[in-house]
């Protein structure tokens, strides 16, 4: 006598080999994705900085969604190919990137980021977001420190997002959304001559510094046939 296996057999044989497919599906996916290599900077640090709260060395290897923070001091996020991240003193941000993005939420202080073709740049305030999508290489300056949002635009145009309303800043032009600072509290961006003798590094740094001639040191990086995001720097370091 040939016994047959019953339709409920063979409905929980089939269900069990699902479930175990199933299972070494999701198993390999958790390994891939752990094995994945993250996407991290290395840390530049002059002055008071922290990293997630604690002391910030230099060298030390930062991930996306951490929170750096500077008071009498600055920082550069070297990211490589991806670009770089550079704050001014008692500046805070939380900083976000990819191998296709860089950026992050500015809370206070001013930001520089610089980024190549194909890289994409979101810089988040409370007031609105600079956006430059990677099509060409860009370099923006965002500042939060008089209550409002200030965008100066570099090497190409970047938007500038507010409520539903998208203004376009072109390159060597700022814009700004929100409540404006005191004049005699926040110095200007719109200066149009280029203060003598400054370096590259000296024109990075005093953008971050917030004085006149933000505009003219952004065109003038620009102007340099041999300026690459690399090598705006704040501070002396050079990796």
């Amino acid at each position: 006598m040939i016994c047959r296996p019953s339709t409920f057999q063979k409905t929980l044989t089939v269900g069990l080999v699902l479930a175990l497919a199933s299972c070494a599906t999701l198993t390999s996916t958790a390994v891939l994705a752990e094995s994945a290599p993250k996407a991290a900077g290395e840390l530049a640090v002059m002055g008071s900085v922290t990293l997630n709260g604690t002391p910030a060395l230099a060298g030390a290897t930062v991930f996306s969604d951490s929170t750096i923070k500077t008071t009498n001091g600055n920082a550069t996020l070297n990211l490589g190919k991806q670009g770089r991240i550079e704050l001014g003193a008692n500046a805070e941000m939380i900083v976000h990137f990819t191998n296709a993005s860089i950026g992050g939420n500015l809370l206070a202080g001013r930001a520089l980021v610089s980024a190549p073709a194909g890289v994409a740049v979101s810089v988040v305030t409370a007031e609105g977001t600079a956006v430059s999508a990677g099509k060409q290489p860009v370099t923006v300056a965002v500042d939060v420190t008089c209550g409002n949002t200030r965008v100066a635009a570099a090497r190409s145009d970047v938007k500038l997002v507010a409520k539903n309303k998208v203004e376009y800043v072109a390159a060597g032009a700022t814009a700004s959304v929100g409540q404006q600072g005191a004049p005699n509290k926040c110095a200007s961006l719109t200066a149009t001559t280029k203060p003598a003798g400054l370096s590259n590094g000296a024109l990075a740094a005093f953008i971050l510094a917030g004085i006149a001639g933000t505009i003219a040191g952004l065109i003038a990086v620009t102007q340099s046939d041999d300026t690459t995001p690399n090598s705006l720097m704040v501070s002396g370091y050079r990796p």
